[in-house]
């Protein structure tokens, strides 16, 4: 199967019993790796350059922290809360965040491949400089966030709110955007050259940037049309 249409690899998890729960005195060291954890109903504060490989995170809250170089690969995060936490140059694969609340998030100079967002509430989180290769975000609000600058190759947005998200000077291939609401969608689009619309999205954004009238053939043209 070719690139452009292979799936998205799911996080290769042990089983949760084989996983250790918690992490040592319930606190994360600067430059420190973790393995087989199962964090549960607890708080996280922000360091440097954890690594954290084979765990699962139900119910943390990591909130108005700062992570830097933040390396997370095959972890599953439910019911997490990481309001206006953020996260600068980290690196995210097979990673999964389930019903997470973003609020303000912000992922920056970042790289997520093989990455779902599903069900998450992202409201004015930031994705600014940050590279997706191989990512979906499912069902998720993302009113007022911003992807500046951003690459998103073989990215699908799914049912997401997108109203107002700005992705002014960011890069796509294969980023598909069908189904979304783009109300307010800020783009440059000149731009738009690997990018998926729906027939709805593109009457809009030919509408918005362009000032093309877009009307069905059977519709008459008014002078104030």
């Amino acid at each position: 199967m070719s690139s452009k249409h292979r799936a998205i690899d799911p996080p290769n998890l042990p089983l949760y019993e084989t996983m250790n729960k918690g992490i040592p005195d319930n606190q994360l060291y600067e430059l420190e790796s973790y393995q087989n954890v199962h964090l549960s109903n607890c708080q996280i504060e922000g360091t440097k350059g954890v690594d954290f490989q084979y765990a699962y995170f139900d119910n943390v809250k990591s909130i108005n922290t700062y992570f830097k170089k933040l390396t997370l690969q095959d972890v599953r995060i439910a019911k997490s809360d990481f309001a206006n936490t953020e996260w600068e140059e980290g690196s995210f694969n097979r990673v999964e965040f389930i019903n997470c609340r973003l609020l303000g998030f912000q992922a920056i100079k970042s790289r997520f491949k093989n990455v779902i967002f599903k069900g998450c509430q992202g409201q004015l989180s930031q994705f600014n400089s940050s590279k997706f290769d191989h990512a979906i975000f499912d069902n998720c609000i993302l009113e007022d966030s911003t992807f500046i600058e951003s690459s998103l190759i073989n990215v699908k947005f799914i049912n997401c709110q997108m109203n107002n998200v700005i992705l002014a000077d960011a890069k796509f291939k294969n980023t598909d955007f069908r189904g979304s609401n783009i109300e307010g969608l800020q783009i440059n689009i000149n731009q738009l050259q690997g990018a998926v619309l729906d027939v709805f999205q593109a009457a809009y954004i030919l509408q918005r940037y362009a000032n093309v009238i877009v009307k069905a053939v059977d519709e008459e043209i008014t002078d104030n049309a």
